[in-house]
This record gives C-alpha cells, structure tokens and sequence, in this order.
C-alpha cells in the first residue's frame, strides 16, 4: 500500500520523469481512441473528441504547469533548496492515475454526452478513487522532493494545486479558442461587421438578424452576435463568456462544422419569436435556438440538442 501511495521514496529524478512521461503520452494515445481528454491538472473529460496532436499538447500544458508551481511552491517553502529534476519528475509519474482513468472510459458505463447523466453519474462515481490516488501521488511527490512535511507541507501543497487548476484552465482556453474559433476572420472582421451591425440593425427582419447571428458563429464574430441582445443579455452574456460557451460546446461535441439555415424552425409564443438553426458538430447536431423579443431584440440564446 505504501508503494502505491508513496513510491517517490525509490523511485524519483530522471527515472520517475522516462516513466512519468511514458504514462502521459499513453494517456493521450488512449484518449484519442476512446475520446476522453484531461484539460486541466485534476479535470477529466469523458465525452469529448481532440486529436493525437492537441492532446499530447494539453498532457504537455498539464504537466509543465503542474510541475513549475509546485516547483516555485518548494523554493518558497522548503528549508532545503529542492532538485529540479526530483519534483519535475515525482509531478510527472504521479498523473500515472490518469492513464487508468483513460482506460476506464472503454467501460459501457462512459457517458454519451454531458446529458447522459445516469452514466455521468456512475462515471464519476468510479473516478472518484482514482482522483484521491491521484492527489495523494501529488502531494507525496511534492513532501518527499521539496522536503516538506506537517501543515506547512498541506497548506503549500492545497495553494500551488489550486493555483495549477486555476493557471493550466486559463492556458487551455486560450488554446481550445486557437481550435474551435476562426480568429483571423474574427479579427479582419469584428470592427467593420459590428459597425455595419449597429447602423441597420433596426431595419432588418429576425430572419436576417437569424442569418447574421449563424454567420458570426462561423467566423467567431461575438462582438457582431451581441449586438442584437437586448441589455439583461447583454449585462449577462458578453462576448468573452459567449466565446466561453462555444468553446464548452465544440470540447463535449467535437469542432463546429456547419450551420443549416435551409432546416430553418420558426415558432411563437405571448412573449417570443423563437427560432432554431441546426448547427452540426463532429459528433453529434445541436440546435441554436434564438428567442426575439417583439422589438426584435434576442432575449434568449441556447444551443441544446
């Protein structure tokens, strides 16, 4: 049992780090085939479809952060100046957890999609003994190579792995953006298409709003998309969490691939125009559902199966 918690005792520095690193790309090898990804230090995602390529990249971002907090969190609190190499990799083959978890999604019991919640459930369930070997692999890597221990080992420790959840989830949305959005397009035109917006807005009908709308989610224009909320939508959804939203949706469904205006759903009720839009991703075809208040502002934006 100590072995399994503890083998940073026998095994640390450039050994721990060859077998470490080995765990992580076979992590990502199972994950490409079994469509589960780790895009944060402790967040694994069951439902999701990357390539070989972004996942060994988001194993990458994972680990290095991982590894440089706890690192600076040792200089800051060691007695002893700690062995670069002993933390880079004790980190490195405390994630072996992760491969399991990985391999564990070939189960039936892995969710189909983030609405599938029985499974979800179950899911998680078995997961959570995984993440508590897990984070007891982490903290022993960290006590044994920064030589730490007692409450000011636990305190440090519980910091820097907040602070690396925290740090690599802000280095993978901007990564996760580069993938699922046409920056360029948004860049070249965000201003003009916004400006165009603003000045005939009023004069167009919900359908042309409808088209505009799909066209900007295509171009990753969200600055063009909340033009036409009206203002509890758009003191609640600027386009920085709009950009969020998106990205949340092509990670569980796989990357954006086109809109079906043609299958264009209108429908009305006392207080809305509601209008939906098939938008297809890689794995499964969702609904963008728009609902226009009378003045023909959008009072609500969903995108939902």
């Amino acid at each position: 049992m100590k072995w399994l918690i503890n083998p940073f005792e026998r095994i640390a520095g450039w050994q721990a780090l060859f077998i470490g690193l080995a765990a992580m790309a076979l992590t990502a090898v199972v994950g490409q085939i079994n469509h589960v990804a780790f895009h944060g230090t402790l967040y694994i995602d069951p439902i999701t479809t990357f390539s070989l390529s972004t996942l060994f990249i988001m194993q990458a971002v994972d680990f290095l952060v991982l590894f440089l907090i706890m690192w600076l969190t040792g200089v800051c609190f060691s007695k002893t100046k700690p062995r670069t190499i002993d933390i880079a990799g004790t980190m490195a083959m405390a994630r072996v957890p992760m491969l399991l978890m990985a391999i564990v999604c070939f189960l039936p019991i892995t969710p189909a999609s983030p609405y599938d919640i029985p499974r979800l459930v179950v899911f998680i369930l078995i997961c959570i003994p995984f993440m508590i070997w897990l984070v007891a692999l982490m903290y022993n890597a960290y006590s044994v190579s920064c030589h730490l221990k007692g409450a000011r080992a636990v305190v440090s420790f519980i910091g820097a792995l907040l602070v690396a959840e925290i740090v690599s989830k802000i280095f993978l949305v901007f990564f996760l953006s580069s993938l699922f959005i046409n920056t360029s397009a948004s860049g070249a035109s965000g201003i003009n298409s916004t400006g165009n917006t603003v000045a005939v807005a009023d004069s167009l009908t919900i359908l042309q709003k409808t088209e505009n709308v799909v066209r900007a989610f295509e171009r990753g224009d969200f600055d063009a998309i909340t033009i036409y909320f009206d203002t509890t939508m758009k003191k609640g959804l600027p386009p920085s969490g709009l950009k969020m939203g998106w990205v949340q949706v092509n990670t569980a469904y796989g990357k954006f691939e086109k809109s079906d205006m043609d299958n264009l759903k209108e429908t009305q009720t006392d207080k809305f125009d509601i209008i939906e839009v098939p938008f297809h991703f890689q794995k499964e075809t969702l609904k963008l559902r728009l609902a226009f208040n009378k003045d023909g502002t959008i009072g609500g934006l969903y995108i939902q199966p």
